[in-house]
């Protein structure tokens, strides 16, 4: 009955079939092939797949919940059907969609995969912050740090050299008016993360967070004057001993601190290997770097204008993005950033995804980090093209190397090839992007001018390039403003101009969990099998 239910809804998927009735058709069949994987049969597979991989619908808004539905129809049939030549069709079918197809077809082809469920035994989350925070004075702070050198100020933290062989005492303050939660939940996380690192089969130095009284967080009672201005009044911090690699980056851009390229891949694969291992254990970092759609609407917008990968918006200040990202030599920083997730979802699919596509940005910008002064707008106002900067081998070399790396310490075992990633035409389509800053303009609307008060808005247009005289003359709320703040990967309010990169995304994101969700049922279905 299931079969013959299944077989009727497969037949009406024909190319001229409406779309309203062919979302309801496939939505009542994956219903049964979720519930009935035995209930398919060739015909069936390869109708919901002419769907997906022909992108019928494409112009339809709402094509990707459609696209969504094949998918998972696929995946039902491949993860569970008890016969092994259809099941290896089904997935051999869904891994071309995915390395073939473009934009939501991509990555909904992609999304069945990464949705499929593993066994994992979830770490428990830190406990939330009690409140309590002892206090200590500056110095009595330095004494019981060990510290050696001269604290030096980066932002809101202090860095001084400390006792012991590549030693580093650093002092995270909040900031004015934030809670100090997440202050508490970073030094809890190197708490739980401490001998796991040691056990690592890669080099990652955790952080050894420190203490006063039992308690992460404290207070400091007399805030150093060389501090920065923006620092809480109550002084609540804490503190961690760390390797003084701590603070090396692998895409570091200023003069004397810039990396090799057997330097820039080795702590690229190697991290790259440390965000697979803990994200496989469903411990997953939401921020390798951080990234925005549009940083100008944030203070408004109910997801404070951070990325969501997967609805191909604009990508706000790339370059900006990459500058000192959350892992360097000695490993992730960070880590309040850190979170518990469960395999299966959406949310985990994306937050994978979100990590190669950190990685691709930040191998990108490494290249751009050779002459960082080649960038924006030239004297005529014409967009800077450094193409030239960029090596096409050893980058399709550094993004292939990084995903294997991940791939591994995600899923226990080395990739084995079963989807092919067309690393060059990622790679050209990145450089012709990334290579010329051909979108380097944002709009400050009239909306977000009124939220800040007069002397932040005079400040922000300060920062973002207006000169002194301009600034002195414009009246706040009287009409939108451009400001030159890219390079950004395209028009402001508009669609990333770099779709492949996060097709790219997901399908690397899509391979790694189907691999360790179907184990050898995944490997024997290589592409082309069909």
């Amino acid at each position: 009955m299931k079969k013959a239910e299944a077989t009727a809804y497969a037949r009406g998927l024909i190319p001229e079939r409406e779309f309203c009735a062919a979302y309801m058709d496939l939505r009542n069949l994956r219903g049964i092939l979720q519930k009935s994987p035995d209930s398919a049969d060739y015909e069936i597979i390869k109708a919901v797949w002419d769907v997906i991989v022909e992108q019928r619908y494409s112009g339809q808004t709402m094509s990707r919940l459609l696209y969504r539905e094949c998918s998972k129809a696929l995946a039902a049939v491949g993860a569970s059907c008890t016969d092994s030549e259809l099941s290896s069709q089904a997935l051999s079918l869904q891994v071309q969609a995915a390395s073939t197809c473009s934009e939501h077809a991509s990555i909904e082809a992609s999304g069945g995969l990464g949705v499929l469920p593993f066994e994992l035994v979830l770490p428990e989350s830190p406990a939330k912050f009690s409140g309590r925070s002892p206090s200590i004075s500056w110095n009595e702070l330095l004494k019981a740090g060990e510290v050696t050198g001269e604290p030096v100020f980066s932002g809101r933290s202090a860095v001084m050299e400390s006792a012991g062989d590549n030693q580093i005492f650093a002092v995270k303050i909040a900031r004015a008016g934030e809670f100090p939660d997440g202050l508490h939940l970073e030094g809890k996380w190197m708490e739980k993360l401490f001998d796991d690192a040691q056990s690592c089969s890669v080099r990652f130095d955790c952080p050894r967070p420190f203490s006063v009284s039992g308690q992460i967080v404290f207070k400091i009672t007399d805030l150093p004057e060389n501090g920065p201005a923006n620092l809480h009044k109550e002084g609540y911090a804490m503190a961690y001993h760390a390797h003084s690699d701590y603070f090396v980056y692998p895409n570091d851009d200023r003069e004397g601190r810039r990396t090799g390229q057997q330097d820039f891949l080795e702590i690229m694969f190697r991290n790259s290997y440390i965000l697979g291992w803990l994200a496989g254990r469903g411990i997953v970092h939401d921020a390798p770097i951080p990234l925005f759609h549009n940083r100008v609407q944030a203070i408004r917008r109910t997801d404070e204008g951070v990325y969501q990968w997967h609805r191909f918006g604009r990508l706000d200040r790339w370059l900006d993005s990459c500058r000192f990202p959350n892992f360097g030599r000695s490993g992730l920083r960070d880590f309040e950033h850190l979170q518990v997730m469960k395999p299966g979802s959406d949310k985990f699919y994306r937050a994978v995804g979100a990590h190669f596509m950190s990685i691709l940005l930040v191998i990108g910008s490494w290249f751009r980090a050779q002459n960082p002064e080649l960038c924006g707008l030239d004297e005529n106002d014409k967009p800077v093209d450094a193409r030239a900067l960029f090596d096409p081998e050893f980058f399709e070399k550094a993004v292939m190397s990084c995903f294997e790396e991940y791939y591994r310490g995600f899923t226990g075992i080395e990739f084995q090839h079963e989807i092919d990633l067309h690393p060059a035409k990622l790679v050209k389509c990145m450089i012709d992007e990334m290579g010329v800053d051909q979108h380097m303009f944002e709009v400050m609307r009239v909306v977000d001018q009124d939220i800040l008060e007069d002397q932040e808005f005079r400040d922000y247009l300060l920062k973002y390039g207006l000169a002194p005289e301009k600034v002195a003359i414009i009246t706040k709320g009287e009409a939108d403003i451009p400001l030159v703040t890219g390079p950004h990967l395209g028009d402001f309010n508009g669609a990333i101009s770099l779709p492949e990169i996060i097709e790219w995304s997901a399908m690397a994101a899509g391979c790694c969990i189907a691999a360790k969700s179907l184990g050898s049922r995944w490997v024997g279905a290589r592409l082309g099998v069909v």
